[in-house]
């Protein structure tokens, strides 16, 4: 057999110019790219029967009116007719039907359909090992058609009609074989060379072998296919694994006892008897190690589901985990058929053949054909090359869910899931062992991204720590259309309704709950007036003394402490709603009135119920919108049995509830509004897009919207309401108040006519545009300037001559829409002395002259003053700030003292020696924003002086 691949070629050489080349540098060559070829077809396409091959026997007696569609070139009679087809053989050999061309190595493609007339005996000459057991090759036939008959000549003797196996035929399996091999190579004689070396040779042969053979040679041969073995496993384990689907649980009015709920979950718990076949056939074809304890699969199964000996309220859960096995294990069995992808396949499964299946094999969608190679992908062309892991999960899981489930007590929770989704994608039952072995196996695309601690679930001791999913209520749920709610089972269900109330009002949620009774409480004789409760404050201390007790000591379990915590639950209400009267007895017993205005829960008979409305399911939780029902058995035994839903809000019996607010917009700074409320008591929520706002505040017995308390996140959206948690027509706005910065731009002195323009910059930091803004200037002026497109506003203001002056701002605006206000103000000193910045230079030269200037050194605190520079001709520097002042003296050369004697000024101001010392600095501590500005007089005695003055800023000395 002449197999490609089971040596690959991975390298060859690149040819130079005038090279003699040598057959083993050609055929390196050659191989490498065959190799390419081929290995691009096996591992990047895939392997086995693309499409076509269908095969059909026409049989002229079984089929005579097939004779009416004899005609030239129409169909033979008697013949096995194959269409063409395109495959891939483990070894990449491309496979299709051929038609001998004009030399033997042409052929044709171009063909719809070949009927095979005759046959002989078939000996395999090469030795391929697929049609071979213990060495011996299984019978084989070759088959031909009328033109290669014909083509044969003489040497077609041997070759008979096929109508020798009319009875038997459709019990033959077809075979396409590809006889490779190499014919030996003739020697090269003088000088001509150019047409020797060894013919490679493909010879496509259609071959027939009984079916019994071909399973022999599954079985035994001496090459094993383990490509078709393993898939042909899969169809056959798929085609006999059993069809399980899990019944409702379906009420009716005749249920009037506990123990007739329970039979009904009962019922409804088919025999596992085939789930355990199911699960062992599948366990065993995929390896799946099955650790229970010592118990079959069987055993464990019907322990779990008998019911005895398990806690009567446990029965709904247990109901709810043979659902869940159901569901794994027909997702597990969905998945069995889509198992077509190989990474690798194997080269030596099917390297020179195909199967196609018996003659005239029906290969109608979605049936199995016995012998006949698929089409097995690579990963790169499909979706499925996950599907094998997925199994396996699935499988594990399924082996999880039975050894982890437990019986467990906690406090009521809700937990978002999804409900028409695969069991992975919902949030973990509240029944499992959440540990990491059952998170490992729950969700495929979580466990494969290293996200396995993301599932949601009851238990979130081992899940991430991340707020989302210790508390995912809080975050956005719109992917989630489904609430599993747990916890209540076995609570007295005024205290489950409680719990689940609360939760609803907690997390803003969508959805009623109501209670239904199997039977009321018979009363004997006439009606009995309704007696004043009481409620002995001794009497619970004791019994939360004895609790905390129980607790400390782990006398009881869990689920008995529960519930007696729970029993207390309605008097410790009663105490929160009650009028105490005066007068007590003298066992401590207080004497209480209940507000007639908070009746207990009113439930309604299931019987009653059902009359009325239909669509009850048991899904352990409710859909956004629907109604969780809680079933309890009397007043006596009060505890919840079950849960059911309704898809729909139904049914709770309230008095009518009414809301009227003053206003329905406000703005997020204004005063709380009362609001109106019927009835008196009532209970106001407010919500938006179902999230609870706390923007209600009660003070006196009144209720009150408060605008402030309203986050960033809800300004400017809908914010609707419920009253004692049913829905009302009032609706708000709260808009958000302006934001507004206002800063000094610019100042412009116009000293000549003793004014100054000073430039505000105004910013909108807030939503939304503002249309009013009203200015008051602090010089008893005002007006409504807009500002320009760069946010400014230009006012003058009057100087007074020689004074600095300061002026308060105040600008007010109005949002657009809303009519929501804001106030910005600032301050600004302005100097009536010729003004100049701190950084600026001023030099001036010539006549004698005392010259006054204001210096800005801004609102900066920190060390300030001047530098000054007499230079020869001695000059005085004075600066004055804040009452301080700070005098240089005359500085200078000497030699102009007498000058300055001359000139009046006194010898004590002179401090001269020579013209460096004509330098210096006048300093202080500049502490306050205000005053910002600082006199700075020069006095210049002298004609011709040369002097300047520079800030020293605060700013730049920090």
């Amino acid at each position: 057999m002449n197999t490609k691949l089971d040596n690959v070629t991975t390298q060859y050489r690149k040819f130079n110019d005038n090279q003699a080349l040598t057959e083993g540098q050609l055929n390196e060559f050659i191989d490498y790219f065959e190799d390419q070829d081929r290995l691009s077809r096996t591992r990047l396409s895939g392997v086995g029967v693309v499409c076509g091959f269908r095969s059909t026997y026409i049989d002229v007696i079984l089929q005579p009116e097939a004779t009416l569609e004899k005609k030239p070139g129409g169909v033979e009679l008697d013949t096995i007719a194959i269409t063409q087809g395109s495959g891939v053989t483990t070894d990449g050999d491309l496979i299709t039907l051929r038609q001998k061309g004009a030399t033997s190595s042409e052929v044709t493609i171009d063909l719809g359909v070949k009927n095979y007339k005759y046959y002989r005996e078939y000996i395999d000459e090469i030795g391929y090992d697929h049609f071979r057991i213990g060495g011996q090759q299984i019978p084989l036939l070759e088959v031909i058609t009328q033109q290669e008959y014909e083509d044969l000549g003489s040497n077609a003797a041997g070759f008979k009609l096929l109508t020798d196996f009319r009875k038997t035929i459709h019990n033959k399996v077809i075979i396409l074989y590809l006889e490779s091999y190499s014919n030996d190579e003739n020697p090269c004689q003088d000088a001509d060379c150019d047409h020797t070396g060894s013919e490679q040779v493909s010879d496509l042969k259609v071959l027939l072998a009984d079916s019994s053979s071909v399973l022999e040679l599954m079985k035994n041969g001496d090459a094993k296919d383990s490509i078709y073995t393993a898939h042909n496993m899969y169809e056959k384990l798929f085609d006999r694994l059993p069809k399980i689907e899990a019944k409702r649980v379906l009420l009716d009015p005749t249920i009037k006892e506990a123990s007739e709920l329970k039979k009904r979950f009962q019922d409804a718990i088919t025999p596992v008897v085939l789930l355990s076949e199911g699960f062992n056939a599948i366990a065993g074809t995929f390896g799946i190690s099955m650790n229970l304890g010592g118990q079959t699969l069987l055993d464990k199964l019907n322990f779990l589901f008998d019911g005895r000996g398990s806690r009567f309220d446990h029965y709904q859960y247990r109901y709810d985990l043979l659902k869940d096995l159901i569901d794994t294990y027909n997702e597990i069995k969905g998945l069995i058929l889509h198992l077509d992808a190989e990474c690798c396949p194997s080269i030596t499964s099917f390297p020179k053949h195909l199967l196609l299946g018996a003659v005239g094999a029906k290969l109608e969608l979605g049936d199995r054909t016995d012998f006949r190679h698929g089409f097995y992908n690579s990963p790169v062309t499909t979706n499925d090359d996950e599907n094998y892991e997925r199994v396996v999960m699935l499988a594990n899981r399924f082996v999880q869910k039975i050894n982890g489930f437990q019986s467990y007590v906690g406090a009521v929770k809700i937990t978002p899931s999804n409900i028409n989704v695969r069991l992975g994608e919902k949030a973990i039952p509240y029944y499992y062992n959440v540990d990491k072995p059952l998170l490992t196996q729950w969700n495929f695309e979580k466990t494969k991204t290293d996200r396995e601690k993301y599932n949601l679930s009851y238990h979130t001791a081992n899940l991430a720590v991340d707020d989302f999913i210790q508390d995912p209520l809080n975050y956005n749920i719109d992917n989630n259309d489904f609430y599993r709610i747990e916890g209540h089972l076995g609570l007295p269900y005024k205290t489950a309704l409680q719990n689940i109330n609360d939760l609803k009002a907690k997390y803003g949620l969508a959805f009623d709950v109501i209670a239904l009774v199997l039977q009321k409480d018979e009363k004997s004789g006439g009606e009995t007036p309704p007696r004043e409760k009481t409620v002995s404050i001794d009497d619970l201390r004791k019994q939360l003394v004895s609790i905390s007790s129980d607790i400390s000591n782990r006398k009881i379990d869990s689920q008995n402490t529960l519930f007696n915590i729970s029993k207390l639950d309605e008097k410790l209400r009663l105490l929160n709603k009650a009028e105490f009267l005066k007068e007590g007895s003298e066992e401590g017993i207080t004497v209480v009135k209940q507000d007639p205005r908070k009746d207990d829960v009113v439930s309604e008979l299931l019987s009653e119920f059902l009359e009325r409305r239909s669509g009850l399911e048991h899904r352990a939780g409710v859909e956004p919108g629907g109604t969780f029902v809680l079933i309890y058995y009397n007043e006596t035994s009060n505890q919840v049995l079950a849960d059911f839903s309704l898809p729909y809000l139904c049914c709770s019996k309230k008095e009518p509830v009414f809301l009227i607010l003053p206003n329905n917009k406000l703005c997020q700074k204004d005063d709380r509004i009362a609001m109106t409320v019927v009835p008196e008591n009532g209970e106001v929520k407010a919500f938006v897009n179902g999230v609870l706002v706390p923007a209600i505040t009660q003070s006196g017995g009144q209720s009150f919207f408060n605008p402030g308390l309203v986050t960033s996140n809800y300004l400017g959206q809908t914010i609707k309401f419920t009253v004692n948690d049913d829905s009302v027509e009032a609706q708000m706005i709260v808009h958000a108040q302006p934001s507004i910065t206002l800063t000094i731009h610019d100042t412009v002195y116009n000293y000549a006519d003793n004014e100054a323009t000073v430039y505000f910059h105004v910013t909108n930091n807030g939503p939304g545009q503002i249309n009013s803004y009203q200015w008051s200037y602090g010089d008893n002026s005002t007006d409504n300037l807009i500002p320009n497109s760069s946010g400014l506003v230009a006012h003058v203001f009057p100087l007074i001559p020689n004074e600095n002056s300061t002026y308060n701002i105040t600008l007010n605006v109005i949002a657009e829409n809303t009519g929501c206000s804001a106030q910005a103000a600032v301050s600004i000193e302005l100097s009536g002395l010729q003004l100049v910045s701190c950084s600026e230079n001023f030099n001036y030269k010539g006549n004698k002259g005392t010259f006054e200037y204001n210096i800005d050194f801004g609102t900066d605190i920190g060390e300030a003053g001047i530098n000054y520079n007499a230079y020869d001709q001695p000059d005085r520097f004075i600066i004055e700030w804040n009452g301080q002042t700070f005098d240089s003296g005359f500085r200078g050369h000497s030699r102009y003292n007498s000058q300055l004697i001359s000139a009046g000024v006194s010898p004590a101001n002179i401090n001269t020696s020579n013209p460096s010392n004509g330098v210096g600095s006048l300093t202080f501590t500049k502490n306050t924003a205000l005053p910002r500005f600082a006199k700075v007089t020069v006095v210049a005695p002298l004609g011709g002086t040369v002097w300047n003055v520079m800030g020293i800023c605060p700013r730049n000395n920090k």
